[in-house]
């Protein structure tokens, strides 16, 4: 599957620690098009990213309120769940 990321979550995945080589490889294989980028996904690798991201979604505590950081993610999220 083709999933379009942005630049800004490219950005994200690049700086992730966490993330699996495999992924990795696959984030770094991503092409331009237009204004976002596409990376291409198995589905297997579809669950593994969509689960990575979701551990960095979390809300404040005191405001409920999502961190920038976890607004990409999820956006992130929302992308392969459109994707597939």
């Amino acid at each position: 599957m083709q999933v379009r990321l942005t630049a800004p979550m490219l950005d994200a995945l690049r700086s992730t620690r966490e993330i699996p080589d495999t992924l990795r490889a696959r984030v770094a294989k991503a092409t331009k098009d237009g204004d976002a980028y596409l990376v291409t996904l198995s589905d297997d690798e579809a669950i593994a990213m969509t689960e990575m991201c979701q551990w960095y979604i979390v809300a404040d505590p005191d405001t409920g309120e999502m961190s920038d950081t976890s607004k990409l993610y999820d956006a992130m999220v929302e992308a392969i769940d459109e994707a597939q």
